[in-house]
């Protein structure tokens, strides 16, 4: 069984996301090769992953624009009688007050089972893991949901105000150590930025490392290297589809040097701990 961390559904209302999503970061990465993903259709996407082994998927919501709104997402979880997709509200909001306004609205429905936020959004920009961002911490907290942020370089990329360093997680350590209960997922793993993210993940054991596609990039073997060390119970498998196939997510991942049994925690004990998903000790 495969847990992924990180993908996009062609769930109702989101196709247009879900075929956009097909060829942006094989272009933005300058992906030589990929070939895009070929399933059109929600059923082809799932027949697609349980051929490779992935038994569950985590959607990342995003905010309220319709076509990746959480409003469309909580409809289709409702829709669902298994736990094959796994919704995270997502609360990307230009403020902290509408961040947690989302939390607040989307938790007491039942439906999610954590919170998902791209930092780029909020403005003005506050420094990663700000003592302003402290409501959204404490939302999640209270509802008992784990908190995962996008963090890459590129975030600091995005939008008029560009600041490379801004995606370095560092500044995470404050509000770790502040809500020691809450786990934190870094998402892309705040690749480039591989030895800061390793060190704040020994520092504080509520974080949590999900390198995703960026596995496999220039620097990325300090992730398995971490694996190995110490980290092997909290670096997450995703795959980040359909921005690349799940087969090109798999391989390099499979294609590391893992220590016995690390790989087997990553791809699906250590996301089902932080799902409440059944596991087995053996």
């Amino acid at each position: 069984m495969i847990i992924d961390f990180r993908m996009k559904p062609p769930i109702p209302a989101w196709e247009s996301l879900f075929a956009e999503g097909k060829n942006a970061l094989s272009n933005l990465l300058n992906l030589q090769g990929l070939a895009p993903v070929l399933s059109e259709t929600l059923d082809e996407v799932v027949r697609e992953g349980e051929a490779l082994g992935i038994t569950h998927t985590v959607v990342m919501g995003r905010g309220g624009e319709p076509g990746s709104s959480n409003e469309e997402l909580a409809a289709f979880l409702a829709s669902r009688t298994d736990d094959r997709f796994i919704g995270f509200i997502g609360a990307d909001s230009t403020d902290v007050a509408g961040a947690v306004a989302a939390i607040e609205q989307y938790a007491a429905t039942g439906l999610f089972r954590g919170v998902s936020i791209n930092p780029a959004v909020l403005q003005p920009r506050f420094p990663i893991g700000d003592p302003a961002w402290d409501p959204i911490f404490e939302a999640c907290l209270k509802h008992g949901l784990p908190l995962s942020i996008t963090l890459s370089g590129f975030l600091g990329l995005v939008g008029p105000q560009v600041d490379f360093d801004y995606a370095r997680p560092g500044g995470l350590a404050r509000a770790a150590r502040k809500y020691s209960d809450l786990k934190i997922i870094v998402s892309h793993g705040a690749w480039p930025f591989v030895s800061d993210a390793i060190a704040l993940a020994i520092f504080c054991p509520n974080v949590y490392l999900s390198p995703d596609l960026y596995l496999g990039s220039p620097g990325s073997k300090l992730y398995v290297e971490a694996a190995n060390f110490q980290l092997g119970d909290r670096i997450l498998f995703g795959t980040c589809y359909p921005n690349v196939p799940y087969d090109f997510a798999l391989s390099h991942f499979r294609n590391q040097e893992w220590k016995e049994g690390v790989l087997e925690r990553i791809l699906y004990r250590n996301g089902a701990e932080l799902l409440g998903l059944p596991y087995s000790f053996e």
